[in-house]
C-alpha cells in the first residue's frame, strides 16, 4: 500500500505531504516532545520527521522518502528485501540476522578487529528490519510507548545497512563504544545514532557505496569462512573454517581470515546448529572439525 494512504496498521494518513507542524500533530506525547526539541534548533528539524533515523536538510515525510530512496540498490523496495539476496549475521532480534551483502563482509572483518581490541565478540541486536517492523516501532513511537523510530521505509535498516550493536556498544562512553567509535568508519560503520535527536550509542549505519551482489565482486570459488559463534564438540567455541566441496580448513589466526576476505571469500558467522549443517551441505564428515584439521577428499 502506498505510504500516503492510511492503512489499519496506524500510518498517518496524507503523511509524505505533512510538514514540520502537521508531524507535531501526528505523533503521540513522546513524539511531539522530541519533535519540539527538534524544531527549536534548525540542525535538528530532520529529527521531528524521521524521529532518529536523519538526513541534514530533511524537512517534511516526502524529503525523507526521498532521501531514504537514495539509498535503494538492487531494485529493493525498503523493508521488503528477500533474505535470498543478503548475507546472513547472528542478531538478537529474530529475523533481522540478515546484512547487505558489503555490509556484512566489513562487519565480520569489524567484528574480528572489535574482539582483539575489546576482548568480547561485537554482537548485533537488530540488523535488517522488515517494513512491517517498522511499522510497529512506529506506532508505538507515536503511542509514546517505544523507543525513536524512523518513518515506515525512511529507515536504513530496511535496506539491511544499519546495525543496533551490544557488546557494551550500547552504552554511551564505555570502552566499547569509545572504540567503535574511532574505528568502526574505517570499516565503512558510522555512529550515526550520536545524532539523534534521542542519541542511540548502538545505532551504526554502513555508509560504503553498494557494488553490486556478492557474486559480482567474488567470483564463483565455491569457498566459505564460517565462524562458529557457539561451542562445538571437541574445539569449543570460535572455530573458523574454510569450507569448500569435500573440504574444511581449519583458520587459526585473524591473518588468514582477513586474507581470504580481501580475495573476496564469503565469511559468515553462525551457531553451532547451522556450522554442522554446512559442514553437512559440503559434504565433509563432521569427524574432519578438529583443531587441527586440514580435510580434503575428491
Amino acid at each position: 500500500m502506498p505510504l500516503d494512504e492510511s492503512d489499519s496498521r496506524g500510518l498517518p494518513s496524507g503523511a509524505p505531504s505533512l510538514d514540520r507542524r502537521g508531524l507535531l500533530l501526528g505523533v503521540g506525547v513522546a513524539g511531539a516532545v522530541a519533535a519540539a526539541a527538534a524544531l527549536s534548533r534548525p540542525e535538528r528539524a530532520a529529527a521531528a520527521v524521521q524521529l532518529g533515523e536523519t538526513t541534514a536538510g530533511v524537512d517534511t515525510v516526502a524529503e525523507a522518502l526521498a532521501a531514504a530512496a537514495l539509498q535503494a540498490w538492487g531494485g529493493q523496495t525498503n523493508g521488503k528485501v528477500p533474505a535470498a539476496l543478503m548475507s546472513p549475521v547472528q542478531a538478537s532480534v529474530a529475523g533481522s540476522g540478515y546484512l547487505r551483502d558489503d555490509a556484512a563482509r566489513q562487519y565480520l572483518s569489524l567484528s574480528l578487529a572489535f574482539r582483539s581490541a575489546v576482548g568480547r565478540s561485537l554482537t548485533i541486536t537488530e540488523g535488517y528490519r522488515s517494513y512491517e517492523r517498522q511499522v510497529d516501532y512506529w506506532n508505538r513511537y507515536q503511542a509514546g510507548t517505544g523507543n525513536l523510530a524512523a518513518y515506515p521505509g525512511t529507515s536504513n535498516h530496511g535496506w539491511g545497512i544499519s546495525c543496533d550493536f551490544g557488546a557494551g556498544v550500547d552504552q554511551a562512553g564505555s570502552v566499547a563504544k569509545r572504540w567503535m567509535d574511532a574505528n568502526a568508519p574505517s570499516y565503512g560503520w558510522s555512529p550515526t545514532g550520536n545524532t539523534f535527536s534521542r542519541p542511540e550509542p548502538w545505532h551504526f549505519d554502513y555508509v560504503g557505496a553498494y557494488a553490486g551482489p556478492a557474486g559480482a565482486v567474488q567470483g564463483d570459488s565455491g569457498l566459505v569462512t564460517v565462524r562458529a559463534t557457539e561451542a562445538l564438540d571437541g574445539v569449543g567455541t570460535g572455530y573458523t573454517a574454510l569450507l569448500g566441496f569435500r573440504s574444511l580448513r581449519h583458520l587459526t589466526t585473524i591473518d588468514k581470515v582477513n586474507a581470504l576476505r580481501v580475495v573476496g571469500v564469503p565469511y559468515y558467522e553462525v551457531g553451532r546448529q547451522n556450522f554442522y549443517l554446512l559442514v553437512d551441505a559440503f559434504s565433509v564428515p563432521r569427524t574432519a572439525i578438529t583443531g587441527d584439521s586440514d580435510y580434503w577428499r575428491r
